[in-house]
């Protein structure tokens, strides 16, 4: 068994090449492994802009204390 986590459709299609030039069966999960109502909450707060970003390098001066 072989779990890929591409991170874009380029890579994903690269993969789908190579299993199909060696003649590997493989299947495509299409079922996320997160709750659904996490993954709208973390979509909304994105295109929020009503949030700090914080730079985990200057995290003081990130929120301004510094």
């Amino acid at each position: 068994m072989l779990i890929a986590h591409p991170n874009s459709e380029d890579e994903m299609s690269v993969i789908k090449a190579f299993f199909n030039a060696l003649n590997i069966k493989f299947e495509i999960a299409e079922e996320s492994p997160y709750n659904s109502k996490f993954v709208e909450k973390i979509k909304k707060i994105q295109k929020s802009t009503n949030r700090t970003e914080v730079n985990p390098e200057d995290l003081w001066g990130s929120i301004g204390l510094q």
